[in-house]
């Protein structure tokens, strides 16, 4: 399992941001606006949505209005 993550910068985030900005490293991401990104290991939507496997869902939009969301191929 897969999720192509694209990271749409808004506000004042940077270009690059690592996602989500707390939690374990392994839960998290290095994203770069506009670049889709392939992450093994999460799941990715139909409707845009990104989950772990265990279910936990990945977060969709930043403080800043910044989006992450799946991009189907």
């Amino acid at each position: 399992m897969a999720a192509k993550i694209l990271y749409t910068s808004k506000g004042n985030d940077p270009a690059t941001i690592t996602w989500p900005p707390v939690g374990p490293p392994s839960d998290q991401v290095k994203l770069t606006s506009g670049q889709p990104l392939s992450v093994v290991g999460l799941i990715g939507y139909g409707d845009g949505t990104i989950t772990y496997p265990d279910g936990r869902l990945f977060p969709a939009v930043s403080l800043q209005g910044s989006s992450f969301v799946h991009q189907k191929s």
